[in-house]
This record gives C-alpha cells, sequence and structure tokens, in this order.
C-alpha cells in the first residue's frame, strides 16, 4: 500500500507508506460486520438477556415498592461520558421507552469517574434529544454529601457510590466493551466502579500495585485484579440490567450484550476480544499508532492507551509513534499534568509512584506512560500547545512521515514499522 489512513480527532490522516528504506506491516483486527437494524436487535438483547430476566420485567419488579406505595419510582440510568463513544443518543430513549417510565422519573448519571463533567454541548452530542428529555447529572467524585458509604471490598477498599444510584428503585447502566489497558476490557461493572464512585475508591482501585500486576492488562478477564475489583465492589449496588455494546471503527453497533451485569458482560468481552486481536510473529523497532480518532483522542492523558497497546509489540530500545489529536490539552484538570511535571526522571518516578503508600489522582495514567518508556522512546503528533509538550515526557513529532524517512535512514537495514491505525482499539500479540 502506498500509504495508510489514520484515524485523527473526527477526519483522519493520510500518511504514505512508500518511503525508501521502510517495510510497513498495517495490522487490522478484524473487520465486524455492523447490524443491519440497531434498535431490533436492541429490542432482541433486552427481551432475552444473557442472565436474569427480560428487561421490562425486571424493571417492574425493581419498581414495584415505589409503585405500591403511591410514589414516583425513581430511575438511574449511568452512561459513559464525552471520551466515550457509546450510542447513548439512541440506547437511553430505547431503554425508556422498554421500562415504560414517564421522563421525569428518570435521572441519566454521567460516570465521570475522576474526570470533569461533560459540558452542555458535549452532553447535546452525546445524547442528542435525550439531553433535554431527561434529567441529566455529572457525577463528581468529590462531592461528599452526593455519595454513600457500602462497605469495604476484600482488599480492604472503601465502597463509595454515588447517591443518585444508590437510591434509585430502578438501576441501569450502559457501556461500550472495548479492550482496556488495565481491566482487560471496559463496560460491565467498569460503568459503576470506578465510573460514579467516590475518589478514595477510585484511588483504591488504580493503586499502584494493581496497575503493576502483569495479569492487570489487556484482554484478560478471569485473573485480572482489576477486573475482579470491579466487579465485587459493584456487587454492593448492582446495576438491575446493563445495555453494553460492541463498535467497528465507524463507531457503529456491531452487537449487543444485555442483562446480569456479569454474564452479559463476559458474552461481550469474548466478542470484542474476537473482533480486535491481531496476532503478531515479531517485534518491531518502529510502531506508528493512533488513539483511535474521535473523541478518544481529545486529550494526552487518554492518549496513553494508544502507547499502551503499542508497546505490547515494539522492540525493547525502539520507537513508538503515536497520533493523537489531544486538542483539550493533557488536560489541565486533575494533578495528571502536575505528576508528569515532576523534576524526577522517568526512573526516579516510576520508582516513587511504586513506592507510595499512597494512591493521587490520575498516577495510574502517568505510571501506565513510564512503563512503557521502559520499553520505547514515544513521539507524539498532535496539536498540543509548546506549554504542554514539555510536560508530556514524550518527543514532539512534526511530520509523521519526515520522522520515518528519518528513522529510515538512520536505520543500518531496512526499517520494519508496524501501523496500527485503530490504537487501543486493537490488540496486537507476539504469537
Amino acid at each position: 500500500m502506498k500509504s495508510a489512513r489514520l484515524p485523527y480527532g473526527e477526519s483522519g490522516i493520510e500518511v504514505p507508506l512508500n518511503i525508501p528504506g521502510v517495510e510497513a506491516d498495517i495490522l487490522l483486527p478484524r473487520a465486524p460486520v455492523p447490524l443491519p437494524d440497531p434498535k431490533a436487535a436492541f429490542l432482541a438483547a433486552v427481551r432475552e438477556p444473557h442472565g436474569g430476566k427480560a428487561l421490562a420485567e425486571a424493571s417492574k419488579d425493581a419498581l414495584a415498592g415505589a409503585r405500591s406505595a403511591g410514589r414516583l419510582p425513581l430511575v438511574t440510568i449511568v452512561i459513559a461520558d464525552h471520551t466515550r463513544p457509546v450510542p447513548d443518543r439512541l440506547l437511553v430513549p430505547w431503554l425508556a421507552a422498554e421500562i415504560g417510565v414517564p421522563d421525569h422519573c428518570i435521572t441519566v448519571l454521567v460516570g465521570t469517574g475522576t474526570h470533569r463533567g461533560s459540558t452542555p454541548e458535549e452532553l447535546e452530542k452525546m445524547l442528542g434529544d435525550a439531553a433535554t428529555r431527561f434529567r441529566v447529572i455529572n457525577h463528581n467524585c468529590e462531592d461528599i454529601p452526593g455519595l454513600v458509604f457500602l462497605g469495604k471490598s476484600s482488599c480492604g477498599g472503601e465502597c463509595w457510590m454515588n447517591r443518585l444510584w444508590v437510591e434509585a428503585d430502578l438501576r441501569l447502566a450502559t457501556g461500550f466493551i472495548e479492550p482496556h489497558f488495565y481491566a482487560g476490557f471496559s463496560g460491565g461493572s467498569k460503568a459503576v466502579i470506578p465510573g460514579i464512585a467516590g475518589l478514595e475508591t477510585v484511588r483504591h482501585f488504580h493503586r499502584a500495585a494493581l496497575i503493576a500486576q502483569p495479569s492487570a492488562t489487556w484482554t484478560e478477564i478471569t485473573t485480572n485484579p482489576l477486573q475482579q475489583l470491579t466487579r465485587e465492589m459493584t456487587a454492593f449496588c448492582p446495576p438491575h440490567f446493563i445495555v453494553n455494546v460492541t463498535l467497528d471503527p465507524a463507531k457503529r453497533i456491531t452487537g449487543f450484550y444485555a442483562g446480569d451485569v456479569a454474564r452479559a458482560h463476559d458474552a461481550g468481552c469474548a466478542a470484542a476480544h474476537a473482533e480486535t486481536a491481531i496476532n503478531v510473529k515479531h517485534r518491531y523497532p518502529v510502531v506508528v499508532t493512533t488513539n483511535s480518532g474521535y473523541p478518544l483522542d481529545q486529550n494526552f492523558y487518554q492518549t496513553v492507551k494508544g502507547i499502551s497497546a503499542a508497546a505490547r509489540i515494539v522492540e525493547k530500545g525502539g520507537v513508538i509513534l503515536i497520533a493523537s489529536r489531544c486538542n483539550l490539552g493533557l488536560p489541565p484538570e486533575g494533578d495528571f499534568s502536575t505528576i508528569l511535571a515532576d523534576p524526577r526522571t522517568d526512573a526516579d518516578l516510576h520508582f516513587a509512584i511504586q513506592c507510595s503508600r499512597s494512591t493521587r489522582h490520575d498516577q495510574w495514567q502517568v505510571q501506565t506512560l513510564l512503563q512503557c518508556l521502559e520499553k520505547a522512546r514515544v513521539l507524539l503528533y498532535s496539536e498540543l500547545s509548546q506549554a504542554d509538550r514539555q510536560f508530556t515526557r514524550t518527543e514532539h513529532c512534526d511530520s509523521i512521515e519526515q520522522t520515518l524517512t528519518r528513522l529510515a535512514r538512520e536505520s543500518a537495514k531496512p526499517l520494519r514499522v508496524a501501523i496500527l491505525p485503530q490504537g487501543p482499539l486493537s490488540v496486537p500479540t507476539l504469537s
């Protein structure tokens, strides 16, 4: 091929591959087929779920107490924030229609985790007309009165959840099942923990000792300590019903996985693994990757995911070249930029994080970046400001083509380059 199309923002960029001295392999996962009739597939999924009763029946049971007491039912639907491409503009209205309660009884709770709340403009993009049909609230992990303590996990972590969730008669959650660099796959119980958890709970969930575990990694579910912990904590106050989706690179729905939080998620993870896994025979001295374009590549914090995916197949001492727009900065909120700005070397900062008995907000993302930097240099093609670039601990790239040309000239032999157009939406694994 003469070029490769890389997702970048909402448009994408074209990267020439007919560069002298470059031998490029484009690594793409299996192309899933989008559903021809998503609504019909949704209705089939919620009426014949993975475990438990159909959505209408489960909702009727959950709301029976409120109706017998003669009060309005309280329904909370947890959704992902603006960094995830979950088709909630479809899912939320479809859920509302199936459970059959008035719009004013439904609260849409945006699972921000520790991130900032989604703006009105972002909510409109995420939810469409549903942004004004229903009450929409951004979760705030530091709003103590808005949290409820539910108990401690088996490893001693305090479990705090959003009060709107805990006190709801009916609890529903949507999600997008994609490979995840800590928890194996996103979706499932992650909508609740860490999505609507208190800050202390999120810190415990992301503590350095867990992030450093070899089994806390891409596509691993059964032995993954983070996946086990999110499911254990979510069980304190679980959703009555979940609806998760898988998506193709164009963000079209390829499957619905609905019902019991664990059984539906396990089924979706198996499907997502089959759709995203790529067998790779050898490591590469250079890996070109992305953060799968909009909405995941809006900041550098999320960009660590694309870097982590590439680190799986890069040679020790090699180069990871990532194209991620980062139009919203590092971002400025949270402690991510503050920790990155620490004057210590990468090695010293990584050691300090691993030895720390406390977990700082966003520390986990820095830890993962530093793990990747131990393997390879990272060059970043982005729209970050000059001021922000100096804190990324990566090297700036003005042109992917020119960088590949320079690396090929510096190589004593033909330069083998892996291209991962889908970034973290693909999981390259050494055979």
